[in-house]
């Protein structure tokens, strides 16, 4: 392959973006896959007594204590509510040194996309989804939201503070 060869492919992966599918409310999101660290089912959660309402509670994860998030009650939509014997599942992150879930209603697949199917958000779009919203990307039969995770997960923070 010639320098000059691949250095149009450079290019093309930087204009690529690459985000991890979930669906919250039925709404198709996208989570930055630089801030994804695994995918996992929770089976068995422990509650935090008077937590926040966004804090759905603790698990052991591979020996460590993470907290578990629902990313439905982040992103101010209708707390998760789940099928009797169904696992939930979550998506870990990273922030700050700390490994959090996001309880989400469904995991779908790591889409790669390329910069121009993407759009500033739309001005008619709710404030507090504002606050965290990338950009919007138009996919073959949907929308998708683009989360900014720093944005959300330093909101949670404020809030407990």
């Amino acid at each position: 392959m010639s320098t000059e060869q691949r250095t149009r492919r450079d290019i093309a992966v930087a204009d690529e973006i690459q985000l991890v599918s979930v669906r919250i409310s039925g709404q198709l999101i996208g989570l930055p896959i630089t801030s994804v660290r695994d995918v996992f089912s929770i089976h068995a959660m422990t509650p935090v007594p008077k937590a926040d309402r966004a804090v759905a509670g603790l698990v052991n994860l591979r020996g460590h204590i993470v907290t578990i998030l629902d990313l439905g009650s982040l992103l101010n939509s209708r707390r998760s509510e789940r099928a009797e014997g169904v696992e939930p599942m979550a998506v870990g992150v990273e922030w700050q040194g700390e490994v959090f879930g996001l309880v989400v209603d469904e995991i779908g697949d790591v889409l790669s996309l390329a910069a121009d199917t993407s759009e500033i958000m739309p001005a008619n779009m709710s404030p507090h989804w504002a606050r965290f919203t990338r950009r919007v990307h138009k996919l073959e039969r949907e929308l998708m939201i683009e989360i900014d995770l720093h944005a959300l997960l330093e909101s949670m923070s404020l809030q407990a503070a």
